[in-house]
C-alpha cells in the first residue's frame, strides 16, 4: 500500500448519534467555520459535520444528508474544496458527502483553519490543494513531531515542541524569538499568553485586561481578527499595524469561527448555533437550521410477490 494513497471512501451515509438532535429538540450546535472571500459566504460545519450554507438571504441552512465519523474539530479550505478533520482523520467534501483523506498508513493527523488548510502526520507536512487531481504532496519533514500548523497563502509555519519553524523551499528553518506553545493562526500570527505575537515582525501586541480569546484568524489584508470574551459579551478585536480596534457583537456565548473580508464584513459563529454577521448596517444574529431533504416524486421500489 502506497504510504500517501487517497482513502475515498464515504463516510457520511450513517448519521451518528451525536448529530440526532432534531429529534429531541436540542439546540444545534456549531464546531468550525470555512471562511469565503466573501465573509456572507463562508460555510459552518456542525461537530459531526453537519454543513451549514448560506441561503443568501442571510440565513445558514442544513441540506445535506452527511456527516462524518468523528467530531470535527478543524476545518478550512484545501484550493476550492473545503476540509475537516477530527480524531487524526481527515475529510474531503464532496457533492455526495465527505470522504476520509488517508495521508499515510499509521497516525493521527491535523490541518490548518482557513483560507489554506495544510496536513500534517507526525513529523510530516503536507499540501491538501492537489487532493482533487492526486495524492496530496508531501511538502516537509519536520525534526520532532509537528503540533500545530499555520498557513497563508504562500507560506507556512509549523509548531514542534522544540519551536516553531518556517517552511522555506522544502526546509524547515526555525524562527527564533517565538514563545513556548504558541495556538498559530496563519503563518503570520500566533495567540500566546496574554497576547498575540506577529511572527514576520518578531513583535508581541498584549490584550486588553479582561479579554478571553476564544477564535482568531487572519483577515484578507492580513490583519489578525479574534473573538474575545468580556463580561459584557463578546468583541470583535482587529489587531493592525500595532493597533488593536474592539466591536461589540451585542451577544454573549463561545465562538468557534470568525472570518473578515476585505470589505470589512465579518461573520462569527457560535457553538450554540448562532451566527453573527457584520455588515455596514450593524451586527445581526441569526440560528442555523435544519431543511428537510427534498421529496423525490415517483414509484416507489419494485416488490417481490
Amino acid at each position: 500500500m502506497r504510504g500517501l494513497a487517497i482513502a475515498l471512501a464515504i463516510v457520511g451515509l450513517a448519521r451518528p448519534a451525536v448529530a440526532d438532535r432534531a429529534a429531541h429538540g436540542a439546540v444545534a450546535k456549531l464546531a468550525a467555520l470555512v471562511p469565503a472571500d466573501d465573509a456572507r459566504r463562508a460555510v459552518v460545519l456542525g461537530p459531526s459535520g453537519e454543513v451549514y450554507e448560506p441561503d443568501g438571504k442571510g440565513a445558514w441552512v442544513h441540506r445535506r444528508a452527511s456527516w462524518t465519523a468523528d467530531p470535527v474539530v478543524t476545518a478550512g479550505r484545501a484550493g476550492a474544496a473545503i476540509v475537516a478533520c477530527g480524531d487524526g482523520v481527515v475529510y474531503q467534501l464532496a457533492g455526495n458527502g465527505w470522504s476520509a483523506i488517508r495521508l499515510v498508513q499509521h497516525g493521527k493527523a491535523i490541518i490548518s483553519p482557513g483560507r489554506r488548510a495544510l496536513a500534517a502526520v507526525g513529523r510530516q507536512l503536507f499540501a491538501l490543494d492537489p487532493v482533487g487531481r492526486g495524492e496530496p504532496a508531501k511538502l516537509a519533514l519536520a525534526p520532532s513531531p509537528i503540533l500545530a500548523i499555520g498557513a497563508g497563502a504562500k507560506a507556512a509555519v509549523v509548531a514542534t515542541e522544540a519551536g516553531v519553524l518556517k517552511l522555506v523551499g522544502r526546509a524547515l528553518v526555525a524562527l527564533p524569538g517565538v514563545p513556548r506553545h504558541p495556538r498559530l493562526i496563519s503563518d503570520r500570527w500566533a495567540i500566546v499568553d496574554r497576547g498575540a505575537f506577529d511572527l514576520a515582525a518578531g513583535k508581541l501586541t498584549a490584550w486588553p485586561a479582561g479579554l478571553a480569546i476564544t477564535a482568531a484568524a487572519t483577515a484578507a489584508d492580513e490583519a489578525l481578527v479574534a473573538i474575545g470574551a468580556t463580561r459584557a459579551g463578546l468583541e470583535l478585536v482587529t489587531l493592525r499595524g500595532g493597533v488593536v480596534v474592539r466591536d461589540p457583537l451585542g451577544a454573549s456565548g463561545t465562538a468557534v469561527g470568525v472570518a473578515v473580508d476585505r470589505a470589512g464584513r465579518a461573520v462569527v459563529a457560535l457553538a450554540d448555533g448562532r451566527i453573527a454577521l457584520r455588515t455596514p448596517a450593524g451586527w445581526t444574529l441569526t440560528e442555523v437550521t435544519d431543511e428537510a431533504p427534498v421529496e423525490h416524486p415517483g414509484a416507489g421500489p419494485a416488490a417481490s410477490p
